[in-house]
């Protein structure tokens, strides 16, 4: 299944986005960041991929996909200029804003793509290959240590805060994306679609009835 830019309630008309999550009664939002990703991607890159998941995940629910802007909480690449980033609280009050807005219209379960890592240098080709710039790449950080470095931010129990990503990449990044190619990145976009669709249905059937509107 390929992008689905026609999933973008900015894209519909208002009867048409209106029917759709109506119909469904279900809406997905989704968050990236405008980050540094070295010389070779764009800052927009995790809100690339997010639009991207969040379009395909919108398909399969039969309803819109609605951003909530490309900026996100990044705080800790502002070492590197031309990152932005908003503060927690203005992110909240967006995100409470957007769903409020779109279970007025009648979604009763709103499914949230986040794409703030991003650590797959694979599906970021599956977007726009002329925003990849291989030969404009900044000096990759050693993997194993960027690897073993980000590994104590997203640890499930205990983790310390992150307040400069220069504590797991020198340089501001590490990876090989000289291995991607276009046609492994839809294989990945596709399987992270069906993987979160997947799992929210798995959810919303547990929570029955009494769960929608959560």
């Amino acid at each position: 299944m390929p992008r689905h830019p026609d999933r973008l309630i900015e894209r519909l008309a208002q009867p048409a986005a209106a029917r759709m999550i109506a119909a469904s009664g279900t809406a997905v939002v989704f968050a990236g960041s405008v980050e540094q990703h070295g010389g070779h991607l764009p800052l927009g890159t995790d809100a690339f991929a997010a639009q991207s998941i969040a379009e395909r995940a919108a398909a399969r629910l039969d309803t819109v996909a609605a951003s909530l802007g490309p900026v996100g909480v990044a705080h800790y690449h502002l070492a590197w200029p031309g990152t932005l980033s908003l503060s927690p609280g203005t992110l909240i009050a967006v995100f409470t804003d957007v769903c409020g807005g779109l279970a007025a219209a009648g979604a009763r379960r709103i499914l949230s793509v986040n794409w703030h890592e991003g650590n797959s240098a694979t599906l970021r080709l599956a977007f726009d290959r002329s925003l990849v710039h291989l030969e404009d790449a900044t000096p990759a950080t050693d993997r194993v240590a960027g690897e073993a470095a980000h590994a104590l931010f997203r640890r499930p129990d205990v983790y310390p805060v992150m307040r400069d990503f220069h504590d797991v990449a020198v340089t501001g990044w590490y990876g090989r994306p000289e291995l991607a190619t276009p046609d492994r990145a839809e294989e990945i976009a596709e399987a992270v679609a069906d993987h979160v669709v997947r799992e929210a249905r798995e959810i919303w059937a547990a929570l029955g009835p009494a769960g929608e509107g959560r």
